[in-house]
């Protein structure tokens, strides 16, 4: 969770920015086609649902389920960049979709009808979040009686990025990959503070491979731009500069025969909304 006195507008500016310059090559990714999958999976679509997608993206929550639950259902998907909705726009005309509504937007400040959806989903986007408990408190609203919550979050290991959060929470920076909902028990304390019985919450290994030592050392250049590491991005030039040292003596010590292995833990959560009978 992010330190709720940083400068907000600020923050999901820079975020937007962020995936405006990633849009066209962000399908390339192959963690978020699994991941995305494993959601939908979880979220049991039916025809006619109705379904918030947050954070869209590229919008592929949004595309498959709009296919799962038909023409008598709809979509309404929200995500800051518009270069991503650009890119999911043109996804959905290719296929000649017509019951999603995309929306730029921030989907923790936007206004929308109470217990106006019979799903929410949130893919590869919850760490993002300000604060995760009020945006889950905030959709649980959102849904109607009955309705399904699914989100995923990085677990424990997140590949080489684990090292760099290790070293940062060593420094007192504690970033959202380690500490929003790491663990199934995160997050299932999350759904029930925010008013959801927990269904099903799973641990998946979705990366399991060894990478050249370069190739992990360079993990830090790709990782410091995200906004979820924006606190550590912020440090001061020369503090920054040593925790890079460590991850640097961290990684190497690692490496075997020049290489590291790198495992990448995902946690998806489903919660239905509480007080309704079944």
């Amino acid at each position: 969770m992010r330190d709720e006195t940083e400068d907000s507008s600020d923050y999901k500016g820079l975020t937007a920015d962020y995936f405006d310059r990633r849009s066209e090559t962000y399908d390339q990714d192959a963690i978020h086609p699994k991941l995305a999958s494993i959601v939908i999976k979880h979220a049991r679509l039916e025809p006619g649902l109705s379904v918030l997608d947050i954070g869209t993206g590229t919008g592929r929550i949004a595309l498959h389920a709009s296919k799962l639950i038909g023409n008598e259902g709809s979509v309404v998907a929200i995500d800051l960049s518009s270069e991503m909705l650009t890119q999911a726009h043109f996804k959905a005309g290719m296929q000649s979709l017509t019951n999603i509504q995309f929306i730029q937007g921030d989907a923790e400040i936007i206004e929308l009808e109470d217990a106006s959806f019979d799903r929410v989903l949130c893919s590869s986007a919850f760490v993002l979040l300000s604060n995760p408990l009020r945006a889950l408190k905030t959709w649980n609203k959102w849904l109607k009686p009955g309705g399904i919550v699914a989100f995923d979050a990085p677990g424990e290991p997140f590949g080489i990025n684990s090292i760099i959060a290790e070293i940062a929470s060593s420094h007192g920076i504690f970033l959202p990959y380690s500490t929003a909902a790491n663990t199934p028990e995160k997050c299932g304390k999350l759904l029930e503070s925010s008013g959801f019985d927990a269904l099903e919450i799973s641990e998946e290994l979705l990366q399991e491979h060894e990478m050249h030592l370069d190739d992990a050392l360079a993990v830090w250049a790709k990782s410091i731009v995200h906004p979820a590491w924006h606190k550590l991005a912020q440090l001061p030039a020369k503090r920054l500069e040593g925790i890079r040292m460590e991850f640097e003596a961290k990684v190497k010590a690692a490496a075997a025969d020049g290489t590291v292995m790198s495992r990448i833990a995902m946690n998806v959560a489903t919660g239905r909304k509480q007080g309704c009978v079944q």
